[in-house]
């Protein structure tokens, strides 16, 4: 049996200026930091998953007294505030920090013109990454152009991409036994659930504020378990890790 937990990255810059009436607020930034309440965020998600006791929640046909996440790989996407979030996970665990350049979030990397457009802004490149988060693994085909450079990914862009990752971790995860900590993007864990799943994105939802089926806090912990083929939700947007203070959208 293999786990998989999708974690949202802690508080960044552009979540705290966000009102839900669009990408436009002004002081939006392409790529964000993380905040300084996200940087707290992170160090107590951290700590909660290199604990040996925070997750008691084993298969409930796998008999062992473990209580503990046993994390076996950590992996981010390239944009900073999945980065800067997955580090703590990584340095508290003890294992390696691997960049996934397609778990980024919808849209990709953009900003909005004084007009409302969106367009797209590249990605930064190798020697970046190597020189600010010199403990990331990157891709060995990545290199200094810049990891996006493309205009703004559309729906039907972000859907393909979708099915292409869950595809992938499928491949990655049926049949083994390591258990993946996946720091990722709020509308990227929301589709990951409809496509490994087969939920319908309900358009009344997508048309909404919200945007999505599945609604995620900041540094939130879903679990999937893949077991002899089948894949099984055990929870969504767990975050009792976090004291009041520091919930946040």
């Amino acid at each position: 049996m293999a786990r998989l937990y999708l974690i949202r990255h802690a508080q960044s810059e552009n979540n705290i200026i966000w009102d839900g009436t669009g990408d436009h607020q002004p002081g939006r930034k392409a790529d964000p930091e993380i905040t300084g309440a996200g940087h707290r965020q992170a160090e107590v998600l951290a700590r909660h998953l290199a604990h040996p006791r925070t997750e008691p929640r084993q298969h409930p046909f796998h008999d062992t007294e473990e209580a503990h996440y046993g994390l076996t790989h950590v992996y981010c996407s390239l944009m900073s505030r999945s980065i800067l979030t997955a580090e703590y996970i990584a340095a508290d665990c003890g294992l390696a920090l691997q960049a996934l350049p397609d778990i980024f979030e919808k849209h990709g990397i953009y900003e909005v013109g004084d007009d409302g457009v969106m367009r797209g802004r590249p990605g930064l490149g190798r020697n970046y990454f190597e020189e600010r988060f010199p403990a990331l693994e990157l891709p060995a085909e990545f290199n200094d152009d810049g990891w996006w450079n493309r205009p703004v990914e559309d729906e039907a862009g972000f859907l393909e991409r979708m099915k292409n990752v869950v595809a992938w971790v499928k491949q990655r995860l049926d049949g083994n036994h390591d258990q993946v900590a996946m720091v990722a993007h709020g509308d990227f864990i929301d589709q990951f659930v409809n496509e490994l799943m087969g939920v319908v994105r309900h358009q009344p939802n997508y048309d909404n504020h919200w945007v999505a089926n599945w609604t995620f806090h900041n540094t939130s912990i879903s679990r999937i378990d893949f077991v002899d083929g089948a894949h099984n939700v055990v929870y969504m947007n767990r975050i009792d890790h976090l004291p009041n203070e520091l919930v946040s959208w």
